[in-house]
């Protein structure tokens, strides 16, 4: 006795073995599938309301002009990341996610801004941005501002105030430095400027 088996659809294969492993039902988050494991029907549980994630903290500033204002006057800095340790990691950090606008320096001229894909982007001096405050650049990394998008999906709470804190402490010295020096030159020619001046009128 034999037994042949014909199946002229390629595209299946033919009779299955658990059938139920092969096409197994893709079901979306809380989609309303009619699920009868939970009163509501959803095929996830929604979470207790008023509880958070473990090791999530909520951030209770608005993204709104007041929100902006608040967090830069009230939101400040946590004390376990002005340490020199933690800026020295988020330097490649900051490098990775920021300098290609804001430049490694922390001069508004980064790779983009050199191939004018986006103008205007200013440097972190007092004379440019006297007003941010580290509140106020961490508020910025969580909703965007201007041109610049939000970068919360793509930091976390840790790495935001990493590169705030090495933006802080080490560009914006930096950039400071450069401006007293500056500044400090100008002034230097325009009294000899002056001496020389008086010289000739004696």
């Amino acid at each position: 006795m034999f037994m042949t088996a014909c199946n002229t659809d390629k595209t299946t294969p033919g009779y299955t073995y658990m059938d139920d492993m092969y096409r197994s039902p893709s079901v979306e988050t809380y989609a309303a599938d009619n699920n009868p494991m939970f009163v509501d029907g959803l095929s996830a549980m929604r979470p207790v309301e008023g509880t958070i994630s473990r090791g999530h903290a909520p951030y209770e500033y608005a993204n709104s002009n007041e929100g902006y204002e608040s967090a830069r006057t009230m939101l400040m800095m946590p004390d376990s990341y002005k340490s020199e340790e933690v800026r020295k990691g988020a330097k490649d950090l900051y490098n990775n996610m920021c300098s290609h606008c804001h430049g490694t320096k922390g001069d508004g001229n980064g790779t983009l801004a050199e191939r004018e894909k986006f103008l205007g982007i200013p440097g972190y001096d007092k004379q440019k941005l006297p007003n941010i405050t580290p509140g106020s650049m961490y508020h910025v990394l969580m909703y965007g501002k201007g041109m610049m998008g939000s970068h919360a999906s793509q930091l976390t709470e840790q790495e935001r105030w990493e590169i705030v804190s090495y933006v802080w402490y080490d560009l914006r010295g930096e950039q400071m430095a450069s401006v007293e020096t500056e500044e400090t030159k100008e002034s230097s020619e325009e009294m000899n400027e002056e001496v020389v001046t008086e010289n000739n009128n004696h």
